[in-house]
């Protein structure tokens, strides 16, 4: 224990925090995977070939192929408990994203909080995964999918818009979780974004996120089932996703947004592993009312993930499909939702080196349909519509 704390107390004072806040039994914890990776990209459409509500931008046509070293979501994190007598707990958690390809990074960048845990469950204060998000796609790709191009929710819980994410870490938040009862737990957060707290004296908007889950976890079987509500945060029209003349503006403008998804995951003897996620996400607005304003959209989205261990080596694969859905705008103008249409697909394997070490490639292709901007490159933020995305990867992964 003394080993431990000397190492945690190194840490601290290395990047900055004050040394007396880790003089307890505080656990350090972590993982770094940084790959070589190389992506390009191919059959972006013209501008003449775009019809969708969504606005294109820049057509700037297709990447050549290009090297990167990326360290993707690589973290090191603190965290500890406190028992407080009669079953009750305090728990703090921060955690941090460590750029060990590029440096700089700030601190509790990722999940981080405090709160009290005890007979009636876990409450938690601060910037933590939404509850959509932490039940959802509960495979992933080798453990390595979140923050990394061979993420489903790229597909699946993000996009064609910049705005569109249902796949976040929210700050100001508090979060519910209850006690387990026969393998059941239920799971509640709110959250204020950072634009309710910024917002014009006078204005009419009550931005906000509530998300809301169930989970099921007994043995090798996983359900689990969330919806989200973010209201007044224009993940739509008036974030400038959409071709200006369909466009809510003015005071009177107010969205509201959800995603509502069911994710279910099967362990087999055989080390195998599959999973399926089924989502749809929709979009609302009401504005100025005049006719070609953007009004509603929705689509559904689903992903599989199969995952098969031999011995110290795991494969991967997994598929993600959004499909065009359908929109309206007001007063009966045609809108077209060409520009929902994506899937992707994706394989890995990693040689384990040791419980905590291995090695490991990824391979990525994402299907962009003709006026569709799904994106799901790290260094890259102008993908064409249309573009079909391919990526691949070599890395480490050490875990501590």
């Amino acid at each position: 224990m003394l080993k431990r704390k000397t190492i945690v107390l190194a840490v601290a004072g290395a990047m900055g925090v004050p040394v007396a806040a880790f003089a307890q039994n505080v656990q350090i914890y972590g993982k770094v995977y940084p790959q070589f990776a190389s992506m390009k990209s191919s059959g972006a459409s013209s501008a003449a070939d775009l019809n969708t509500v969504v606005d294109p931008g820049a057509v700037d046509g297709n990447f050549k192929r290009r090297n990167s070293v990326d360290a993707n979501n690589s973290r090191i994190g603190f965290r500890d408990s406190e028992d407080l007598g009669g079953g009750l707990k305090a728990i703090f958690q921060i955690e941090n994203k460590t750029s060990i390809d590029t440096g700089g990074n700030r601190w509790a960048s990722r999940d981080s909080f405090v709160g009290l845990s005890g007979g009636f469950g876990t409450v938690k204060l601060g910037f933590m995964d939404t509850v959509y998000k932490s039940l959802g796609d509960p495979i992933g790709i080798l453990g390595i999918s979140s923050g990394n191009f061979v993420s489903d929710s790229a597909v699946l819980s993000q996009g064609p818009l910049s705005g569109i994410d249902f796949h976040r870490r929210e700050p100001n938040s508090v979060v519910y979780e209850s006690p387990s009862f026969g393998g059941v737990t239920l799971l509640a957060e709110y959250a204020v974004p950072v634009a309710e707290e910024a917002k014009a004296v006078g204005s009419t908007l009550k931005a906000s996120t509530q998300s809301y889950g169930i989970k099921y976890e007994v043995g090798p079987l996983y359900l689990a089932a969330a919806h989200e509500i973010r209201k007044d945060q224009f993940a739509f029209s008036s974030s400038d996703n959409v071709v200006g003349a369909f466009t809510n503006t003015g005071a009177s403008a107010h969205s509201k947004d959800t995603a509502t998804r069911a994710a279910a995951m099967y362990e087999f003897p055989t080390h195998t592993k599959v999973s399926l996620d089924v989502a749809q996400i929709k979009l609302h607005e009401t504005g100025t009312g005049a006719a070609g304003t953007f009004s509603d959209a929705k689509n559904k989205r689903w992903a599989v993930t199969a995952e098969q261990g031999f011995g110290n080596i795991k494969v991967a694969a997994s598929y993600a499909k959004s499909d065009k859905g359908n929109c309206t705008l007001n007063g009966g103008v045609n809108c077209s939702t060409d520009g929902f249409d994506g899937s992707q697909f994706n394989v890995g394997a990693m040689l384990s080196l040791s419980k905590r070490t291995g090695v490991f490639a990824i391979y990525s292709r994402l299907t962009n349909g003709t006026s569709a901007m799904f994106n799901n490159t790290a260094n890259n933020d102008n993908v064409s519509p249309g573009s079909d995305v391919t990526q691949a990867a070599v890395g480490v992964s050490h875990s501590f």
